[in-house]
């Protein structure tokens, strides 16, 4: 049998791909979860095969749980999403198949099949979780209360996948439908998303949007000026000056107490 995880926020989602599997006389479903976090301790309990996993949800997302535990060797992930713009980050991660919500029957029967035969290729595929590092990760997640969510971000840039720890992110600029990912030590990447979607998907503790066309990494941040006109400008650490438009200055307001 193939022991199968599902994990997804939603319950009508973990619902679906429950009722869709089923139809699979030789996987059994072993387990939910609702978040990343929690799919992590159950893949450590359950030692599944199989993943079917969503990719924005609470805590970790999907892509984090792949990319941020990768040394662990989890099972086989079959993304679950309503987010068709992931898939570049999810083969990057090495996911075995990416399904778009709302699931249609007959290409999620042929995901299954995928994976089955991946499995049956060589015994020793199966359960190929390595128990310890996983729980080393664990260990690091629950020492920084789950501050690792979002310490990483898949861009692409060109044909390839970059992985960015975001405390080099000082800011982010708007570039048409494109971004420009400004590291420190002046380092620009354009990335192949709009800010918006970008915005999206880093956390909002630790970026803020001060303009429709910037986002800026708030542990960068050296000054805060007042201007003649009512506004602020923003002095990186790495000397470059940030305008806050008049639409986001409640929020700079706001995170000035």
């Amino acid at each position: 049998m193939i022991r199968a995880l599902i994990v997804d926020d939603e319950p009508p989602a973990r619902g679906q791909v429950r009722e869709f599997l089923i139809a699979e006389p030789d996987v059994l479903v072993v387990g939910e979860s609702a978040d990343g976090e929690d799919a992590l301790r159950q893949i450590l309990a359950l030692q599944p095969d199989l993943l079917f996993m969503d990719i924005r949800m609470p805590r970790l997302s999907g892509l984090e749980v792949l990319s941020s535990s990768a040394q662990a060797r989890l099972p086989y992930t079959i993304f679950t999403t309503a987010y068709a713009h992931y898939a570049v980050e999810a083969f990057a991660v090495e996911a075995l198949d990416y399904l778009v919500k709302p699931l249609e029957r007959n290409r999620f029967h042929e995901a299954v099949g995928r994976a089955r035969r991946y499995l049956s290729r060589d015994a020793s595929l199966m359960r190929r979780i390595e128990p310890e590092m996983l729980r080393a990760f664990l260990a690091n997640l629950e020492t920084a209360g789950g501050s690792a969510r979002g310490e990483r971000l898949a861009i692409k840039v060109g044909r390839r996948v970059r992985f960015l720890d975001l405390p080099l992110i000082e800011y982010v600029s708007a570039d048409g439908d494109y971004v420009a990912i400004h590291l420190r030590g002046d380092e620009v990447l354009r990335g192949r998303e709009s800010i918006v979607e970008l915005q999206a998907r880093l956390p909002s503790a630790r970026f803020l949007r001060i303009h429709r066309s910037l986002i800026v990494n708030l542990q960068c941040i050296k000054e805060l000026r007042s201007n003649k006109r009512g506004g602020y400008t923003l002095v990186m650490a790495s000397g470059h000056r940030l305008g806050v438009s008049a639409t986001y200055a409640p929020a700079v307001e706001a995170l000035l107490g």
